[in-house]
Formats: C-alpha cells, structure tokens, sequence
C-alpha cells in the first residue's frame, strides 16, 4: 500500500474544479428539445415521435409555431411506457396510455 498526502488548499482546489467541471456539464444540458433535437435525441423519426409518443400522451409545449419538449419529462414518459410493456406487448403503436 501507498499513502498520499494532500494539504487540504490542494484538496479544496481539486473539489472547486471538479465541482465547476459539473455545473458546466449540467449548464451545458438542453432544459427544452425542440423537434429536430427530440428526434435525434430518440433516434426515431418526427412522424414517429406524433403518432406514437406526442397521441400517447407525451407532453409539449407550443411557443409561436415551434413545438417544444422537456428533455426530463421526455424521460419520465418513456419510463412510464417501458414499464408497462411486456414481451407481448412491446410495440408503441399498440400502446394506449391509461386514462388516470
């Protein structure tokens, strides 16, 4: 074994930069998708997105003309639809979202 010795200014150093490090990461992050970003976020298609996420619930925002989608509620949703899948039924386009 080896010991390492840090006086504590190095230390606090080491955990402002690491801390920074992640605050640029997290600033970094889109709070809001637009389409375009939602369906390369996804890998699916923009019809894709309509019929079988945006139908099924998923929610938006609409600003003007331009659809907008948060990024976690995004997330949210198809955890809520991945949950309810089984090996029988695992194809969103037979998915109907229960009426809560």
């Amino acid at each position: 074994m080896f010991q390492l010795k840090i006086d504590e200014a190095t230390a606090k150093q080491m955990m402002e930069a690491a801390i920074n490090e992640r605050v640029e990461e997290l600033a970094k992050e889109k709070y809001f998708l637009t389409y375009n970003e939602l369906a390369e976020y996804l890998n699916i298609s923009k019809p894709v997105i309509e019929d079988r996420l945006i139908k099924n619930g998923m929610k938006f925002y609409k600003v003007g003309s331009k659809y907008l989608f948060k990024r976690d509620e995004v997330d949210q949703f198809l955890d809520e639809i991945t949950q309810s899948m089984t090996i029988g039924n695992n194809d969103l386009k037979f998915f109907e979202r229960l009426k809560k």
